[in-house]
């Protein structure tokens, strides 16, 4: 199955697939995976970071990209996953213009500061 993150944050944005909110994770906590469908945003900051907006109150997540996904700020990122998760073994996909594959390295739990910081920066 090939999901589209910029895709599935939109549908989830007009409550396509809504669920309930579940309770945020330490700050710092490290994740394997995240739901697909706790994901209410994904922007891209840099060729190295995503940020997730997740369902419920203040709960972000940073994704770490191993090295620099080159073009992923400009042009989008997909996803494909046998899972409705996104997890570390996982590629992510730069839409254009050459199709790179790039590597998450780490999912972190962080807090709004830290997320208001990252997103300012785009």
């Amino acid at each position: 199955m090939k999901t589209s993150l910029i895709a599935l944050a939109a549908a989830l944005t007009f409550g396509i697939g809504a669920t309930a909110a579940v309770a945020a994770d330490p700050v710092g906590s490290t994740h394997k995976c995240v739901r697909l469908s706790q994901i209410l945003a994904s922007p891209i900051i840099d060729d190295k970071t995503i940020v997730l907006e997740m369902r419920g109150r203040d709960d972000f997540k940073r994704v770490d990209m191993r090295g620099s996904c080159s073009g992923m700020k400009f042009s989008g990122i997909g996803h494909t996953t046998p899972t409705a998760e996104l997890c570390t073994s996982d590629s992510i996909t730069v839409l254009q213009p050459v199709g790179a594959i790039c590597m998450i390295q780490q999912i972190v739990t962080i807090d709004k500061a830290e997320a208001d910081t990252l997103l300012a920066k785009r």
